[in-house]
């Protein structure tokens, strides 16, 4: 999450509370922002952990290891995570996709969206296979969704719904009530 203005904007974009989780690997990163919205958001969970390996993530303070539950979300959005991994060396595409596949729900309304710098062909063929992979439901992309504000062609939103059996093209989520969030 960095010091993003996105989770209060996603916390407040809806008529009905929502419950949002910021995650980010910085501990300064997380206080800063907990300290921003913590006494105003009561929806809002803050979380230190690596995207990259959420599975492991101890998503509440005081639950024990052994007692933990599967933490499981119905949208995942990624605002800038991928650009910064891919700056690093040793990006691994599959390691991160397979951790947001670990607690995205497996259910067909479960969301994965991805705001980065433009895709390029591979990465996008990459994306596409990891979310046909052997599971069912699987995520369905679509790429370079035109959100009002970005014709700079700098800023891509990217959506991928889970969805059932392989060759379901399209999303049926509302794409424009999702790029308003933006």
């Amino acid at each position: 999450c960095g010091n993003s203005a996105l989770p209060r904007v996603l916390h407040d974009a809806f008529d009905t509370p929502v419950q949002v989780t910021c995650l980010d690997y910085s501990p300064v990163c997380i206080d800063m922002i907990k300290s921003m919205y913590e006494s105003s958001c009561p929806n809002m969970d803050f979380v230190v952990g690596d995207a990259t390996n959420l599975q492991h993530v101890q998503w509440e303070e005081n639950t024990a290891e052994e007692s933990r539950e599967k933490k499981q979300f119905d949208v995942i959005v990624d605002k800038g995570l991928m650009d910064a991994l891919m700056c690093g060396e040793g990006f691994d595409l599959e390691r991160l996709m397979g951790s947001v596949n670990d607690v995205l729900t497996h259910r067909e309304w479960g969301v994965h969206v991805l705001i980065c710098f433009q895709l390029s062909k591979a990465s996008k063929q990459g994306l596409a296979e990891f979310g046909n992979s052997e599971s069912d439901p699987s995520l369905m992309w679509d790429f370079d969704i035109p959100v009002e504000g970005s014709e700079n062609g700098r800023a891509c939103f990217n959506m991928a719904q889970r969805c059932r059996g392989q060759g379901t093209s399209g999303l049926s989520i509302d794409k424009q009530l999702a790029t308003e969030w933006i």
